[in-house]
């Protein structure tokens, strides 16, 4: 077995832990979970969306932001919460997924990539359980303006001749290190970390299948690590969290199974479609 297939099945048994841990959270208080805003098929509908679309690049983050704002199922200082714990299990099956079936990563690359995200993650998921609902609100737009101008940077690069790289060496390697750690950082805030790291990999020259591959294969370390001090707050949406441990695993399978048959070129054509949605959706938020 590969390294890159161990840490596929870590990630799986990552996924399966916090899923048991959610589910005897739900089950524990049942009443909290009818009670909270929304209803449970139209999360399993919204999540079903979310997690198919998720297999080829588009963020969680920012489909799940705009669900739980316009279904008004979060307020604003739980939002961030409530983002990390519904991305935990769907997250780890679609690395393990992709793992398990698409072209080997250098794995130097891979470990640089997630070392840097979690270690962001911890830290940042410390920081915002102290910040007021408030001030979570102001770095939230703060950032997800930048976020829209990574988003389109990642056109710009897209829509010229792609990277070819499947592998970063010396300063390219420490740098994506660096800057993985500050994307974990700002990813426990709500920010989506996939618009800046697939910005920063084509920038250095990464191939859009590499760049892919490890965007899903790895960025999951995020919400993994962050989730160990976000979980047990409880402050999140239970009929999302178990919409997307169900629904969204299911369409995660599907999608995964779609995207990694795709070629080079309709791959980045797909990328450019979908940023671009995206890129559309925050700006009417």
């Amino acid at each position: 077995m590969s390294v890159q297939h161990i840490i596929g099945v870590v990630f799986l048994a990552a996924g399966i832990i916090y899923a048991i841990y959610i589910i005897r959270d739900v089950m524990a208080d049942r009443e909290a979970f009818r009670s909270q805003p929304g209803t449970l098929r139209n999360t399993m509908i919204a999540e079903a969306i979310v997690y198919f679309f998720c297999t080829i690049g588009i963020s969680d983050f920012v489909m799940n932001t705009i669900a739980l704002r316009r279904l008004k199922l979060a307020e604003p200082e739980t939002l961030p919460d409530c983002l990390i714990t519904q991305g935990i299990v769907p997250g780890c099956f679609i690395a393990f997924l992709y793992l398990r079936n698409a072209p080997s990563v250098d794995v130097t690359t891979m470990l640089v990539f997630m070392g840097g995200l979690a270690l962001g993650s911890f830290f940042g998921s410390r920081t915002v359980g102290r910040m007021k609902g408030e001030a979570i609100r102001k770095v939230l737009v703060a950032l997800l303006i930048a976020a829209m101008a990574a988003m389109i940077v990642r056109m710009i690069l897209s829509a010229g001749e792609p990277g070819t790289a499947t592998a970063l060496t010396g300063g390219k390697l420490a740098l994506l290190g660096c800057l993985t750690t500050i994307f974990g950082f700002t990813n426990m805030m709500g920010i989506p970390a996939k618009p800046f790291t697939t910005v920063a990999m084509m920038l250095l020259g990464l191939s859009p299948i590499t760049t892919l591959t490890l965007l899903l294969g790895s960025v999951p370390i995020s919400v993994v690590t962050g989730g160990i001090n976000v979980v047990r707050r409880r402050r999140y949406n239970k009929k999302m969290a178990i919409s997307a441990i169900t629904a969204g695993c299911v369409t995660a399978f599907i999608g995964t199974a779609l995207a990694i048959s795709i070629n080079a070129m309709a791959l980045n054509i797909i990328l450019i479609l979908v940023i671009g949605v995206a890129v559309v959706s925050l700006v009417k938020k």
